[in-house]
Parts: structure tokens; C-alpha cells; sequence
């Protein structure tokens, strides 16, 4: 079979970049396949042996016959922005991460380039009539998936707070409709995309996830590097730092527990926004506010102190917490490890599958979930579930439960090492590509 693979390549920003990596090892081998990158860098050196690698334009100079299938991976970042183009001349099977595709659409016209002009020079009348250009090609992009509702649901986002908007508008059903067929990674996105987009062959693949293999003794290492001595109970959250991950919640759960367990602490793993925890997320600033971390570099000095500041309202002394910002993805297996518990919330959702999720479930480690419909795939002995209506007393009572019961811990990370190891296997990952290639 003759592949094309288009993705933004590591060193890109994003998870789904490393995603691409791990699905071209299970569905390179035996197939000839070409990755496509986009206007940045890519290191050849991260794909596996016989994937060729070429510029995302040089699709455009094959014919859609040259292929028996075209993968987009499609998130809701700017890392992908330079697909749009492209699944419009090559019609292919979208890879859809993120059922809201909202933010990154709306960014890239209402924090483009030419309000970003406007924006530097208000008083100059050619950047302003650009910059209504831009606004009145959001509202029509609005109008023509959303018919009636562009210019009512466009005055919410730019004369209101909108930050809710995009998720109740999720901006994906065009896409889902001219693609030859749509990939996800869980029943609940399959649902909506089948009534979004009747006729269009959906299929739930897999998200693979495999464990890295780890020394204890380096865990070891780097639990004492970190801090944490012997007998401490560390509760880790791991992935851009955002208030969707209800940061600020797991930190007042966290605080709670320290009461009873004062030897209790927080690890923190991921990049820190440069916005607060418990803010309103800012849709167009260039960071997607459920990616993983797009566009973020090295955490900056004030936004490592606002993060502390805002945990110490929470209830956490800085002795409480450790904040380690982002770190290089060969050691985030070892980070991993090191928590006790693991504390993954959301709110609110683009029904996404996490990466980030599925790698700390695969190292075993005992873990506390929002419960959420999206989710549901996961099997219920693998995980403890907190109620979202009482989502802060569900995971302190969790954490107390598993700071108490270590074979409870060793039960669920058992239980979902397991589940990875079969159902998010490189094979069950491979089987479900090839069945969305022959679909297409």
C-alpha cells in the first residue's frame, strides 16, 4: 500500500508530532510510505528506517490517484494550520485528535497577521479595513458550517469573554464532511462525527501507547534529584499546565489530603502557560488551551512564580510542590514513575484522547480520571473516577484511598499497564489504519 503521512514533525511542539512517529513504526513495515512536513523543521532522524520525508507542499505536485491513502493528523493548535489547504486540493482521511477544532480556526484569522497589525497600529485606517477583512472571513467561516448563527455566534467571541464558545461550536464538522474518511480515538468522537457527517466512514483506531522500560534505581535518582525522601507520597499531574487541566483543583484536593497525610506533595510535569490557573483560557493566543503545549517554550521566570503564587491560594505551601516545567520526552517515562498517583482532570473537554493519559497509565501508575463519557473506553478496574459534579471531594477521597492502600495501587497499575499492552497495542494500531485505509 502507498502512504502518504502528513503531520507537523518533531521538533514540532505538539504531542501529536511524537504520536506520528509511534504510528509510522507500527505502519511503515511492509508499506511505502512518505511523510509530509509543514513550513517547520523537521528531523529526518526521527522516523523510522524507509519512511521518506518530504515538504508538504510536494503533495500538491502528486495526483490524489498516486496514493491508496492520505493521513492528516489534525489537532487544534497552529502546528497544524498548514494542513487546511491541503485536505482541501487532496481530500483524505483526516486523523481527528481534538473534536473542537474551534480555537485554532478562530486564531488564525482573529489573531492573525492582519489584526495583529491593526492591533500595533490602531490609528492607521488600511491595517483597520485588513483587520475587519480577517473578522468578516471568521464570521462567514462560522456561517457556512453553523447556517444562520456566523454573525450572532462571531459578535459573542469577540464582544464577550467567548472562551466557552468554541466548545459548544466545535468548527469540525466541514472538515469531517469533505474528508474521504476520519480516524478517532474514541466511541464517544465516532458518535459525533457519524452525525455530523453521515455517509463518511468513521474509525475508532487505537491510540497507541507502550511502556518505556525504567530502572528503579533510576527512579530512585531522580526522586532524591527532585526532593522527595523516602516515605513521601507524591501525587503527579502531568502536560501543559492549563486551567482545563483543573490545576487549581488538584492542588486544593492535594492540600486537603496533606491535612490528614501531611507527608503529601504535588509534582508537577509539563510546560507552565503564561496565564493563571484559574483564568479564562484566551482562545487566540496562539496556544491551544487542550493541546499539548503548542507554541510554548521554557517556562519564563513569572510564570513559574504566578503558578507558585496561585497554588499557595489553593492551600499549597512551596515546600508542598514541586514544579519542574517541561521536560525532554526521554525522561518523562522516569517523571512518571516517580508520582505515587497520578491526578488527570479536564474540564472543559474537546473529547480528546491524551497522550499524555494513556502514557502514564502505561507506566502502571495508579491513576484518578475526570468521568467522562469520552473516556469510557477505559476499563473500570484500570482507573478511579471522580464525579465532575463533585470533582474536588472525589479526588481528595481517591487520593486518600490510594496514599492508604498501596495494594489498591499496585491493583490499578497493574490493571492498566494490561489494558495498554493489549487494546493500544503497535498491532491493534497498525490493523486499525489499514482498515481506515480500505474504507476510504
Amino acid at each position: 500500500m502507498k502512504i502518504a503521512f502528513v503531520f507537523p514533525h518533531p521538533p514540532a511542539a505538539t504531542g501529536i508530532a511524537d504520536y506520528s512517529v509511534e504510528v509510522l513504526r507500527a505502519l511503515a513495515p511492509g508499506h511505502d510510505v512518505t511523510a509530509f512536513h509543514g513550513p517547520e523543521a523537521a528531523d529526518a532522524g526521527a522516523l523510522p528506517e524507509g519512511v521518506a520525508l518530504r515538504p508538504a507542499a510536494a503533495l500538491l505536485e502528486t495526483a490524489a490517484s498516486d496514493w491508496d491513502a492520505i493521513f492528516y493528523q489534525l489537532g487544534n493548535g497552529p502546528a497544524h494550520d498548514f494542513l487546511y489547504p491541503l485536505m482541501a486540493a487532496r481530500p483524505g482521511v483526516v486523523v481527528l485528535h481534538d473534536l473542537v477544532l474551534h480555537h485554532a480556526r478562530g486564531r488564525a484569522l482573529l489573531d492573525g497577521p492582519a489584526v495583529r497589525a491593526y492591533r500595533a497600529a490602531p490609528g492607521d485606517a488600511a491595517l483597520q479595513a485588513g483587520a475587519r477583512q480577517a473578522i468578516a472571513e471568521y464570521a462567514a467561516l462560522v456561517e457556512s458550517v453553523y447556517p444562520g448563527r456566523g454573525a450572532r455566534l462571531a459578535a459573542v467571541q469577540l464582544g464577550t469573554s467567548g472562551h466557552l464558545l468554541p466548545y459548544a461550536w466545535p468548527l469540525f464538522e466541514d472538515v469531517a464532511r469533505a474528508a474521504r474518511g476520519v480516524v478517532v480515538h474514541n466511541a464517544f468522537m465516532a458518535r459525533e462525527v457519524a452525525a455530523a457527517a453521515p455517509g463518511v466512514p468513521v474509525t475508532v483506531v487505537p491510540h497507541p501507547a507502550r511502556r518505556e522500560p525504567v530502572r528503579r534505581e533510576d527512579v530512585a535518582a531522580l526522586r532524591a534529584s527532585l526532593g522527595l525522601v523516602e516515605g513521601e507520597f507524591a501525587v503527579g499531574a502531568f502536560g501543559l499546565l492549563s486551567a482545563e487541566k483543573r490545576i487549581e483543583t488538584v492542588a486544593r484536593a492535594v492540600a486537603r489530603v496533606r491535612r490528614h497525610r501531611p507527608r503529601t506533595r504535588l509534582l508537577l510535569v509539563g510546560p507552565v502557560p503564561d496565564r493563571g490557573l484559574g483564568a479564562e483560557p484566551r482562545p487566540y493566543r496562539g496556544v491551544s488551551p487542550h493541546g499539548t503545549g503548542d507554541g510554548l517554550g521554557p517556562a519564563s521566570a513569572p510564570d513559574v512564580a504566578r503558578l507558585r503564587a496561585q497554588l499557595a491560594i489553593a492551600g499549597l505551601a512551596p515546600e508542598a510542590t514541586i514544579v519542574t516545567g517541561r521536560v525532554p520526552l526521554e525522561t518523562l517515562a522516569l517523571h512518571v514513575e516517580a508520582a505515587d498517583a497520578v491526578a488527570h482532570l479536564r474540564w472543559p473537554t474537546a473529547r480528546e484522547t491524551s497522550g499524555a493519559l494513556l502514557r502514564v497509565l502505561a507506566q502502571g501508575r495508579p491513576t484518578v480520571i475526570a468521568d467522562l463519557e469520552h473516556l469510557a473506553e477505559i476499563p473500570a478496574g484500570a482507573v478511579l473516577r471522580a464525579d465532575v459534579t463533585d470533582e474536588e471531594g472525589e479526588l481528595f477521597r481517591a487520593l486518600l484511598r490510594l496514599h492508604d492502600d498501596g495494594a489498591l495501587r499496585e491493583r490499578l497499575g497493574a490493571a492498566a499497564r494490561a489494558w495498554t499492552e493489549t487494546a493500544l497495542s503497535p498491532a491493534a494500531t497498525r490493523a486499525g489504519y489499514l482498515s481506515a485505509a480500505r474504507s476510504s
